[in-house]
């Protein structure tokens, strides 16, 4: 299918669903309104998709969930946006019929307005069999194929008060796991991985006179903040013996590492400088300290680029990696630059896409920013 053509017509079907079997059917919702309905999707937000659903009349079963679906007839082509639970239904009066809206979240979203009791996972306990455990309880289909594992060094107390979501995020950074959500409504456990080892899924050029990309584009960055310094500082206890008694002193270890040629201090004219206050250090020595700051430094040496744009529908979500190819404007930022799809609003009449494209970088230790 030829995503760049668009030469068809497509529209938005939106089939009600079990609340309690995600493969039961209950039938279809009449009287949607598409101009009033979105899809949002966001790759640092713990819930990862939510969605708002308008509709006239009393078609909703309530309780059930929703799964919206792209269509495109003329090609007998259909893709799931996604299957949401309803958490708000406001409805207003008018023109003699009840237009009501529905807010709709994720699967994981439901995890986090579960609350049990507290669970203790011993020394050794496998953390992705505990993720599992929480997820059967829940009554959460999930798929886990090649999520990794990984035992216990200490115990784990996942204490009363902290919902299911908090808990499934906790054994999933033990074990490098992301978690995730399918369009069919299944969690997804899978094994991270970093946006820069990503392969592009498809191109989207700025230039391509089909106009997939709708005129206009806006572009941020940070580099007139980016740091020229990296200061590191270590604070630890260290008993000595004076005059043959011993007693503990506080000590501080501090070093810090300046960038070199153009991003120097210098050849800036000021100094910009990130501060790394650490708790723990390993050895405790200078040399450590300015070996971790030239680490620093080196991380906060690549600029972050951010680019947003709307485009007709193309068939990418949160978390994918695209090439957006720049024709004019400045020079260093011209060209294919390989981006993330960090968020994506989606409007349901037209299906034009709000796009937020952030440049992947190899030292990029964002996991997680929720």
């Amino acid at each position: 299918m030829d995503w760049l053509d668009h030469r068809h017509s497509h529209r938005l079907v939106t089939t009600m669903v079990s609340q309690t079997n995600l493969d039961s059917p209950i039938g279809t919702l009449e009287g949607v309104v598409p101009s009033q309905s979105s899809v949002t999707a966001s790759y640092y937000t713990d819930t990862r998709t939510s969605a708002s659903l308008a509709y006239v009349g009393d078609g909703w079963v309530r309780g059930s969930l929703s799964r919206l679906t792209y269509e495109i007839p003329a090609w007998t082509s259909q893709r799931v946006l996604g299957t949401y639970h309803a958490t708000q239904d406001p409805a207003e009066r008018h023109n003699g019929q009840w237009h009501t809206t529905l807010e709709l979240h994720s699967m994981l979203h439901a995890m986090s307005r579960d609350v049990p009791k507290p669970m203790t996972l011993g020394k050794g306990a496998s953390a992705l069999a505990a993720t599992k455990q929480i997820l059967t309880a829940a009554k959460r289909p999930y798929l886990a194929p090649k999520a990794k594992d990984a035992k216990l060094k200490e115990p784990l107390v996942l204490e009363s008060g902290t919902d299911q979501l908090k808990r499934l995020y906790a054994l999933s950074k033990a074990c490098d796991n992301r978690l995730d959500v399918d369009p069919h409504g299944r969690i997804l456990v899978n094994p991270y991985q970093a946006p820069y080892a990503k392969a592009p899924v498809l191109s989207i050029d700025l230039g391509d006179p089909r106009g997939v990309a709708l005129d206009g584009i806006s572009r941020s960055s940070n580099w007139l903040e980016m740091p020229n310094r990296a200061y590191v500082s270590y604070k630890y206890s260290a008993e000595v013996t004076k005059n043959g008694k011993k007693t503990t002193e506080q000590r501080e270890i501090v070093e810090y590492v300046d960038a070199t040629g153009s991003r120097s201090p210098s050849a800036v004219g000021w100094v910009i400088t990130d501060v790394h206050s650490l708790s723990e250090m390993s050895p405790q020595t200078a040399a450590r300290a300015q070996q971790l700051a030239r680490e620093y430094l080196q991380n906060d040496s690549y600029e972050h680029v951010e680019w947003e744009l709307d485009t007709t529908y193309l068939p990418i979500w949160e978390g994918d990696v695209v090439e957006l190819v720049v024709r004019d404007g400045p020079e260093q930022y011209r060209g294919k630059r390989k981006c993330l799809v960090k968020n994506l609003e989606l409007e349901l009449q037209h299906f034009t896409m709000r796009l937020t494209l952030k440049e992947v970088r190899p030292y990029d230790d964002e996991k997680e920013e929720e």
